[in-house]
This record gives C-alpha cells, structure tokens and sequence, in this order.
C-alpha cells in the first residue's frame, strides 16, 4: 500500500511546483553551476526530469553527468527505496573508470546534502554533486575528505535540542563541519 502511495504522488510534502522548475528563473540557477555550459545545460534537464519524476514519492533519481563532455554518463530512475539510491555493482565499475564525474540527484524533503552525500563524492572523487529539492532549492557541493555521520547526527541533534527545525539543524551541522573539514556546499542561486 505505501508503494502505491508513493507511486501515484500522493504524498503531500514533497510535491514539485511543476511552474516553478519550468521557469526562467529556475533555469537561471543552472547557468553559472559550473563553469561549463553543455554540464549545466544536462543538470538543469536532468533535473527538471528527476523532479517531475518523483513529485508526490519520498524516492530519489540521480544522473552521473561527464564533467567535460556534459553528457549522462548513466542515471538511476526506478529506485524502489525511499530517499536513498542504492549503487549497483554496475554502476560502482562505471565510476571507477569514470573521471570528471558530476552528480545530481533529488531531495525529496528538500534537505541540503546528507554526510553520505559528501561520503559518496569524496569517495567516488566526484568533482562536485548537486542536490535538486522539491522546493526548488539546488545545492551544490564538494569534499576532498570523509565526513563521520554519527558526528553529524550528534551535531543535528543538539541543534533540534535547541529548538532548530530539521532543516536549520541541517544546515547549522554543515556550517560546522565546512570549518572542521576539507568539505563545502552552498545554495545555488542565479548570481552565481
């Protein structure tokens, strides 16, 4: 029954403002994301796809994007865990003899990247992901070292403590951890 729920769209929370992410000020986000118009002509698309694609579910699409060239190396669009993807072992041998890789994937609960998020770059030597939130928000995103989750979690619970909802408890453990460690991310906005 949750399947279905989440099939059909149903779910309230994370429903994309369709008119939104068709406008020209959406698009504008995309122009200065990299410093390659063919990658951030194929982000811009693939998020537009990924969001009307997963309006109304709790489940995530993601596109593996040549840093160079901009074309979609390889996507993952029939996920069937919720706000997570899942790497095959397909997918992990293509990244291994991929370089240049740029990432987008979805948020769902439009939350900034997750330690994993960070993990997964760092790891995978990902040049930089991208988050696209189903409230039009996009996030950008780096890390040239790993990020530990339970600090993370440890930091995102103190600050809900606080009395900080989950997103600004998110984003004040980021805020701490960008000058902890050699990671970065930031809101994508059209000035750059």
């Amino acid at each position: 029954m949750a399947l279905e729920y989440q099939r059909y769209g149903r779910n309230k929370e994370t429903i994309v403002n369709k008119t939104l992410i068709e406008s020209g000020a959406y698009k504008r986000l995309f122009d200065c994301a990299t410093d390659n118009a063919s990658v951030n002509k194929t982000l811009y698309q693939s998020a537009k796809t990924a969001l009307k694609h997963r309006s109304g579910t709790l489940y995530e699409d993601m596109y593996w994007i040549d840093g160079e060239s901009g074309n979609v190396l390889f996507s993952v669009v029939d996920s069937t865990e919720e706000q997570v993807i899942v790497y095959t072992d397909r997918i992990k041998e293509k990244i291994k003899s991929g370089s240049h890789i740029i990432t987008l994937h979805t948020h769902p609960n439009s939350m900034p990247p997750s330690a994993s998020d960070f993990n997964s770059c760092f790891y995978k030597k990902y040049v930089k992901g991208f988050v696209a939130c189903h409230n039009g928000k996009l996030y950008g995103y780096t890390a040239n070292e790993s990020v530990n989750e339970r600090i993370y979690d440890i930091y995102i619970q103190n600050h809900i403590k606080e009395g900080c909802s989950e997103f600004d408890a998110q984003l004040r453990a980021l805020e701490k951890l960008i000058t902890m460690l050699d990671i970065d991310f930031w809101e994508v906005t059209s000035n750059g």
